[in-house]
């Protein structure tokens, strides 16, 4: 007897098989609710969602959904029909979705509402796409993308969509080949990491009305949209996508490579609100069709160590004010490396810009645009440009600390930038011109010259050199 029991309690106290503990279900039909543990039976379910519910529905607080081995489609193989959703959630909290493939529907995963979600690991590629009708030789204007309305995103679709949830977790999905990759609409306090949503044509990642977000080390490169047009047509796809009061967001370390639009913060006016205090942090925008990383209508933001190489534009501001582009490197632009039109008090500073026809442009190109002003532009380097720095209807302009290296033309401004502080620049190779301005006070610069009177003679303009300061007296 004293055997049997013994034997009873080894056996209650071995461990107990995950097959055993976790019994599996098998979907058969849009609509069925789920709670609790629940591991879906490995295998290839075909399911249409019609109705847009949802496959599996999330049905209670803390369900954690089990796709480990598990393919979920929709049974649809045109893309611009697809429907539904493979997961839904609507009301509830911490919703955990692990591994599986989801494919053909609308979204992928739709969580609607509540706190602390978690999706990791699963496959959401193939989700919704309408179709692009540009070819090489005639844009189509049924490709451009809507920027503004957010039923518009929704109908879109894309491998997730996060709507008004807090503290959600994202990490390790992929979401490759249709439109969109991860919608985040009024979402706050996320985390969306180490994910692959690389190679769709509309947006990589998008935000509207989000805000404290952390989005980094996604790949969300070759994001393009009627790029087959030299230039790029503007359709509006771009690799990560921050629009009306996307505020106090983290953007680190993403691919946004080989994009028609790198980064793209949206605005228009009386229509959106402004993104306020984002930081773009040691992302890579090379090699975009178009800008690398392009603003309208923000307020505070800071771009900080990215790299814009082999862009059309590598930073491209438009009204913004009170922003940052610091510490960025930006090698071979085809058209310019900074542009900044109707901007106030915004800084560029310590940026890297190598080869191109301009290296950076403030200006007030509308005449019934907001002015241009409170710029400053120090201790850039500017090698292998035709035009180096370029201020045109800009007032009360501080250009301190720039090296001008092998360019065409060093520094131009125009009359109304005749009062702009220019101090303490390092002038050492200009093909033409050191300075062209119509008139201009540039004393206390350093100059590769062998007295006042050669600087003076490779200025352009009534420019005063003096008090004259050669370059070896700034280490050069």
């Amino acid at each position: 007897m004293m055997f049997a029991v013994l034997s009873i309690a080894s056996a209650l106290a071995a461990p107990v098989s995950p097959t055993t503990a976790a019994p599996c279900i098998r979907p058969t039909r849009a609509g069925t609710q789920v709670q609790g543990e629940v591991r879906v039976c490995p295998g290839h379910y075909r399911i249409s969602d019609k109705n847009e519910q949802g496959v599996i529905i999330a049905a209670a607080t803390g369900t954690r959904i089990n796709l480990t081995g598990v393919v979920l489609e929709s049974g649809d193989s045109v893309p611009t029909r697809f429907v539904g959703a493979g997961i839904t959630s609507r009301g509830v909290d911490a919703v955990t979705i692990t591994g599986g493939a989801i494919h053909g529907y609308r979204y992928g995963i739709r969580l609607e509402g509540g706190r602390a979600h978690r999706v990791a690991g699963t496959d959401l590629s193939g989700s919704r796409s309408q179709a692009v009708r540009s070819t090489p030789a005639r844009p189509d204007a049924a490709d451009q993308l809507n920027l503004i309305r957010a039923d518009s995103f929704e109908r879109y679709g894309g491998g997730i969509l996060l709507q008004r949830t807090t503290g959600t977790s994202i990490t390790g999905i992929t979401a490759r080949g249709a439109q969109n990759g991860i919608a985040l609409l009024e979402v706050r306090d996320s985390y969306i990491a180490d994910n692959d949503v690389a190679m769709n044509n509309g947006w990589g990642i998008h935000l509207w009305r989000s805000s404290h977000n952390v989005v980094t080390r996604n790949r969300a490169d070759h994001t393009r949209r009627c790029e087959a047009q030299v230039p790029a047509a503007d359709c509006g796809a771009a690799a990560l996508l921050l629009r009306d009061a996307s505020d106090s967001n983290t953007i680190v370390d993403n691919d946004l490579s080989a994009s028609s639009l790198g980064l793209l913060l949206a605005g228009q006016r009386r229509v959106t609100r402004p993104s306020v205090g984002n930081l773009v942090f040691r992302n890579d925008a090379s090699a975009a069709l178009r800008t690398a990383f392009a603003a309208t209508l923000g307020w505070s933001n800071t771009f900080l160590n990215n790299r814009a190489d082999s862009a059309g534009v590598g930073f491209r501001l438009n009204r913004c004010a009170g922003s940052i582009v610091q510490g960025n490197t930006i090698i071979g632009s085809r058209t310019a490396g900074i542009i900044s039109d109707h901007g106030s008090d915004n800084s560029i500073l310590a940026n890297v810009i190598i080869g191109g026809p301009l290296g950076i442009q403030v200006a007030a190109p509308q005449e019934s645009g907001e002015p241009s002003r409170h710029y400053r532009i120090d201790d850039n380097v500017l090698s292998r440009l035709e035009r180096a720095i370029v201020v045109q209807r800009t007032t009360r302009a501080q250009l301190r600390g720039n090296v001008f290296d092998g360019v065409g033309v060093g520094l131009i401004i125009d009359g109304d930038g005749h009062g702009s502080e220019v101090t303490g620049n390092v002038f050492l190779r200009a093909s033409r011109w050191f300075i062209e301005a119509p008139d201009l006070a540039a004393g206390g610069n350093y100059w590769a010259t062998a007295d006042a009177s050669t600087a003076t003679a490779k200025v352009k303009g009534r420019v005063s050199v003096l008090p004259w300061k050669p370059a070896s007296a700034a280490g050069y």
